[in-house]
């Protein structure tokens, strides 16, 4: 029994091991990748279903089940699929893999590079495959600004959340989070962000995100400059259009000593976003810093997770060996 479950411990560390290489070696072309197959299908429904001219309270019941019914379609399809895998750890690595974003900090190495080359057009046209906001009339300080946020925003959200609740409660609760975020991205390319219709998919995606995001902020916070990121969740995040947003801009705003966030046009319409940090606008150069940023913090994350996996085993160890 006890080599059993070391063979299964074993085993469940070296799928996530592969999961995460394939990820970063192997990433899928769009063309190639399921979550482009899907998030068509999430914007067809929302051209189907969503109506501006509805009552408030039928918007909100369309965009419920606009969401809730075709995911939970898609997880029972997975679930059902697991029960009859032969290898259904395997099965629930290449989930992993498939859930996992990689290519957006690739983008914004690109986007860097162009920036400084002057390729101004060039970099819109690659800004707008990471964000849904109009990108036709940025400059380049805007270009640099809303490729830092949406590199910040996707990565913890399109990545270490998804690994976390990988770790944490399985496979099928990261493919949910992972449809349930491909989803909102989908929907905002049509939607403006303030709709009634939206805020079923919004509030369920933020409840879901509000612990092991915060927590993970908090803890990343700790370990860099620490005063600074307080501050700026005390007086900046808390009063952001979303508060969960407005932890990770804050953390990133604080430690990159510039300004993100502010007012943003989706479809031709302009909302008054809050402005994260009172210092200077970014420039391409802090795009380069803020993956430089990243790359400490997947360092430092993937240590903390080596760490407390080591400490499992030796307690399981210490435990196995007492009795």
């Amino acid at each position: 029994m006890e080599e059993l479950l070391q063979y299964e411990v074993l085993q469940d560390l070296i799928i996530f091991i592969c999961a995460l290489t394939a990820a970063h070696t192997l990433p899928l072309l769009n063309s190639y990748n399921p979550n482009t197959f899907l998030s068509h299908i999430f914007e067809r429904i929302a051209a189907r279903v969503y109506k501006p001219e509805r009552n408030a309270q039928l918007q909100q019941t369309a965009g419920l089940l606009g969401f809730f019914l075709p995911i939970l379609t898609i997880v029972c399809i997975a679930v059902l699929i697991s029960q009859f895998a032969f290898y259904p750890a395997w099965l629930g690595g290449l989930v992993l893999y498939f859930c996992l974003d990689t290519k957006v900090q690739q983008r914004a190495r690109r986007i860097a590079a162009l920036l400084q080359q002057k390729q101004k057009a060039t970099a819109k046209q690659l800004l707008a495959q990471n964000v849904v906001r109009d990108v036709n009339e940025l400059s380049s300080i805007g270009i640099a600004k809303a490729c830092i946020d949406s590199t910040a925003l996707k990565t913890i959200r399109h990545y270490y959340l998804i690994i976390f609740f990988y770790l944490l409660l399985g496979p099928i609760a990261a493919l949910t989070l992972k449809l349930l975020l491909v989803n909102d991205h989908a929907w905002r390319k049509r939607i403006p962000p303030n709709s009634t219709f939206m805020k079923p998919l919004q509030t369920i995606i933020f409840y879901l995100e509000f612990l092991p995001l915060r927590g993970f902020i908090l803890l990343l916070a700790l370990f860099l400059q620490g005063k600074k990121t307080f501050h700026y969740f005390k007086h900046y995040a808390r009063h952001c259009y979303q508060t969960n947003t407005g932890w990770i801009l804050s953390l990133f705003a604080a430690n990159l000593s510039i300004q993100l966030g502010g007012p943003c046009k989706y479809q031709g319409e302009r909302f008054a976003k809050m402005r994260i940090g009172a210092e200077r606008h970014p420039e391409a150069e802090d795009i380069k810093h803020c993956l430089s940023l990243l790359e400490r913090i997947k360092w430092f994350t993937f240590s903390l997770i080596a760490l407390i996996w080591l400490l499992d085993g030796f307690i399981t160890l210490y435990l196995n060996i007492g009795t």
